[in-house]
């Protein structure tokens, strides 16, 4: 039997040492089971540690701010603190800098995590902190926008020099538009109750930075905050964290070959499905054809809600938030012995 793991951070564990506990429980169940174990994380401190597990060399690179907007407000549409007032003074010039710095080493390739940025101006700061030139100020918010004419990207191009980018957003927000009725500011604005005329001159100046870098609006435009775009136009290439792990373990293929793909998290419910990387790992099973399995300290979902995330069966495990390894390979033990190919 071939079972290949990839969970999310359970109790007190980051991925790979939930990943390692739960190998453990197949293994004393099944001697002689094979276990593939994939560390994931969708962003923070938990992406650069699957990263670093992975043996991944790049440089990881996010805002100093992160998580710490001024005047926003929050709600929970993806299941976490995504911002929705519109606040048209909030930079992204803090992880401009911290690009800056890195790209100074010449590295091979910088993943800069976006997931924790909180800001509302189209990565209009992050271009100044690389050194971009404009007609009008770039790290004064969307605010400072208006009448934008003459941007030049050419210090910002050098500085990157071969560096490939990559740019890791909330999975939830691939799909998020920049601009108009879908967009960025309507979508923040109008839940908050925003002033219809500060949303309108908003949009319209986060329209004006998007023409004049070239760049159509399209899907994940409107991610972190729009700073997706300015990356896009530095040839940056988007993805969530867990899809970005799944890739450089070449996820797909190891599916394939498995009897069973076990995934797991803190807590499953059908509001926030486990996080991001559940869903993806259930993806995965679905795209080879395998049987997905989650286990999770809590579970508030029934069996037809798992079907519609292409999950198989759920296991509550029970523990308490401090839930360390050899207590979760002993409370996994039953889950084990439940699965035979």
């Amino acid at each position: 039997m071939r079972v290949l793991i990839g969970t999310d951070r359970i109790g007190a564990l980051a991925s790979a040492d939930a990943g390692a506990a739960l190998g453990r429980a197949f293994v004393a169940a099944r001697p002689g089971v094979e276990v593939a174990v994939v560390p994931m994380g969708s962003g923070g401190t938990d992406l650069v540690a699957a990263l670093r597990a992975l043996g991944d060399d790049a440089v990881v690179v996010a805002s100093p701010e992160a998580g710490r907007g001024r005047g926003v407000h929050h709600d929970h549409r993806h299941g976490g603190d995504a911002p929705t007032g519109v606040d048209p003074a909030s930079t992204s010039a803090g992880v401009g800098r911290a690009l800056a710095d890195a790209l100074a080493h010449r590295p091979r390739r910088v993943v800069v995590d976006l997931t924790g940025l909180v800001t509302h101006d189209a990565g209009a700061g992050l271009l100044a902190g690389l050194g971009a030139r404009a007609d009008v100020p770039l790290d004064q918010g969307a605010g400072g926008l208006a009448g934008l004419g003459f941007l030049d990207l050419s210090a910002a191009r050098d500085l990157l020099g071969a560096t490939e980018l990559v740019a890791v957003v909330d999975p939830a927000e691939l799909g998020d538009m920049l601009l108009g009725l879908r967009g960025l500011t309507s979508r923040r604005g109008r839940a908050a109750g925003t002033d219809p005329a500060l949303m309108l001159a908003t949009d319209a100046a986060l329209g004006g930075l998007a023409s004049a870098l070239g760049i159509p609006d399209a899907p994940g435009m409107g991610a972190a905050g729009g700073a997706a775009l300015a990356l896009t136009a530095l040839g940056a290439w988007t993805t969530g964290g867990p899809a970005l792990c799944a890739q450089l373990a070449g996820l797909e293929r190891t599916a394939s070959m498995a009897d069973v793909v076990v995934t797991g998290a803190d807590q499953l419910d059908f509001a926030t499905r486990g996080g991001h990387v559940v869903p993806e790992m259930a993806a995965i099973g679905e795209r080879t054809m395998r049987p997905t399995i989650v286990v999770a300290r809590h579970v508030e979902v029934s069996g037809r809600e798992l079907r519609t995330f292409g999950v198989e069966v759920a296991y509550p495990l029970g523990g308490d938030a401090d839930l360390d390894a050899g207590e979760l390979t002993r409370r996994a033990s039953g889950v084990a012995l439940s699965w035979t190919w």
